[in-house]
């Protein structure tokens, strides 16, 4: 079990979420958000130009400023308003392993800026 030292998990409805700041989040949750985000969130929020009503990028000072300093807020985005085309169909785990994927950085190539 590998710690990928962005997070700390705390219980949120009985349950733990990633919280930005030293983390216990597995490499096997960061790799199961990675995935997760290539197969159900990539496609909105990839794509290099957009519009405001796309999907923003999630990487960056902006995005780690406002979700990642709050990752119970994060969770909850992701868990029960996510992919926009069908929320709420993410369950508990892939909600938090894809908060755990976005602050370890790996869903951007480095490390989310502070």
């Amino acid at each position: 079990m590998t710690a990928c030292g962005l997070l700390v998990a705390f219980p949120v409805q009985g349950r733990a979420v990633p919280q930005a700041a030293g983390i216990t989040a597995t490499s096997q949750q960061v790799a199961y958000g990675v995935t997760l985000y290539k197969q159900r969130c990539g496609a909105c929020h990839n794509t290099p130009s957009r519009s405001l009503d796309e999907a923003p990028l999630l990487a960056g000072s902006a995005f780690a400023q406002k979700w990642l300093s709050r990752p119970a807020v994060l969770f909850q985005k992701i868990r029960y308003s996510m992919p926009q085309d069908n929320p709420g169909t993410l369950s508990d785990e892939e909600a938090i392993a894809l908060v755990a994927a976005l602050a370890s950085g790996s869903i951007s190539g480095k490390a989310p800026a502070k």
